[in-house]
């Protein structure tokens, strides 16, 4: 291995050991030296991951760090997952995701033509591991290659004044399937109270201390990972509020407190983990607080957010729950002036997932979009169904770099 790998390719995991098996096995079919691989268990049985790394342990790419004597928190176990890596690049994945290696030689392509890039980020799907009576879904994504440059203005207007938001700021540049330079992630730490990670929603909140503090932002249309979501990935929790709100209970309490108990937030009337954008709304809130930079002339913008958190429930028990919750929190918000803005409208579910799956197409649209079923040629894995599409995605290192 390079005495400095290009890249670190880093997985925490705590109690999902069937698929965090899979995807270091799936990681380390590469045959690229220039990597590194960060493992970190955080389980309340270690003997399984520590059996399984032991088996694993001549490959000098890897970094394993055990459970600890005592279960960290989720953003304890990033910070020293991160904390331990050592690559010039650093990306952080789930341990049911799949990230391609070969984002090395595209890092390297692009630094040969660009010179320093402090993030870049990629577009890509989600993949769903298999559930018995689930249906696969349709995905799709865009053959043909394309790199933007961000200015840092236009990602601060996105992130902080939520401009062409959808329910979430259309921001990306987190470490969590995007890459970010070590030595900007070394000034975060050192900028930020001394740590990468300070809010427990780690990745928006990384999110936007890169955004603040990086200078050169890239996005290449290729994708270079696959989030998975697993029956036990908080993803899988998102499909209702009730899910939602159980999830926020098993989180708080590997946590140690409610996420939203922070003297930081006691005059915000919206509370991290009543609803995503809510969520991504009181991380700024508290960033802003902390460290003392105005945030303001966001509002309308943050409201057609709320209303879109809403929208995107369609049963009528979950966007009802939701709106009510938004509307108490606009009743305090302001004094109130925002609440009558609020008019989130439900749309049923049109159709059931066996009837979308029946209509699934397959093939090259007209505009160079891939269409494919999330099972394409049996794939029951990310790193499958990557595997399936890898012929058909140019080489990271043979990626044109034209920018304008």
């Amino acid at each position: 291995m390079a005495a400095e790998p290009v890249l670190s390719i880093c997985v925490p995991s705590r109690n999902r050991q069937l698929y965090f098996c899979q995807t270091i096995d799936a990681l380390l079919q590469s045959e690229r030296t220039d990597i590194e691989f960060v493992f970190a268990d955080n389980s309340d049985d270690p003997s399984i991951m520590n059996a399984f790394m032991a088996a694993r342990s001549a490959d000098p790419r890897i970094v394993y760090l055990a459970s600890g004597e005592r279960i960290y928190s989720m953003m304890d176990n990033w910070e020293r997952t991160v904390a331990a890596a050592r690559g010039r690049y650093v990306t952080v994945i789930g341990d049911d995701d799949y990230a391609d290696p070969d984002l090395a030689a595209f890092l390297l392509n692009l630094e040969a033509h660009v010179g320093e890039i402090d993030a870049l980020t990629w577009s890509g799907f989600n993949y769903n591991w298999p559930v018995d009576d689930e249906p696969p879904r349709p995905l799709q994504l865009d053959l043909n290659v394309k790199l933007t440059r961000f200015e840092k203005r236009d990602l601060i207007a996105r992130a902080f004044q939520w401009e062409g938001a959808l329910h979430v700021p259309l921001c990306g540049n987190s470490v969590y399937h995007g890459a970010i330079s070590r030595r900007l992630l070394l000034q975060i730490r050192d900028k930020f109270g001394g740590r990468f990670f300070e809010f427990p929603v780690i990745d928006y909140e990384n999110a936007f201390k890169v955004v603040l503090s990086g200078q050169t932002f890239y996005h290449v249309s290729r994708p270079f990972s696959v989030p998975g979501v697993c029956p036990l990935s908080n993803s899988a929790a998102t499909k209702s509020v009730a899910g939602e709100d159980a999830a926020i209970i098993r989180f708080n309490q590997d946590l140690g407190r409610d996420i939203s108990d922070d003297p930081l937030l006691a005059d915000m009337p919206f509370r991290a983990g009543h609803g995503v954008t809510a969520t991504i709304f009181t991380i700024q809130h508290w960033l802003s607080r902390k460290y003392n930079f105005p945030h303001t002339g966001y509002e309308k913008n943050l409201l057609r957010a709320l209303e879109r958190n809403c929208e995107n429930y369609r049963d009528l028990e979950s966007f009802h729950a939701l709106a009510e919750r938004y509307r108490t929190a606009l009743a305090k918000w302001h004094d109130g002036r925002y609440l009558s803005l609020f008019n989130p409208k439900f749309t049923a579910q049109p159709q059931n997932r066996e009837t979308a799956a029946a209509a699934i197409n397959t093939g090259i649209d007209s505009e160079g979009h891939l269409h494919f079923a999330e099972d394409a040629a049996g794939a029951r894995s990310p790193s499958e169904l990557f595997a399936v599409l890898k012929g058909l995605l140019v080489p990271g290192a043979e990626i044109e770099i034209a920018l304008p």
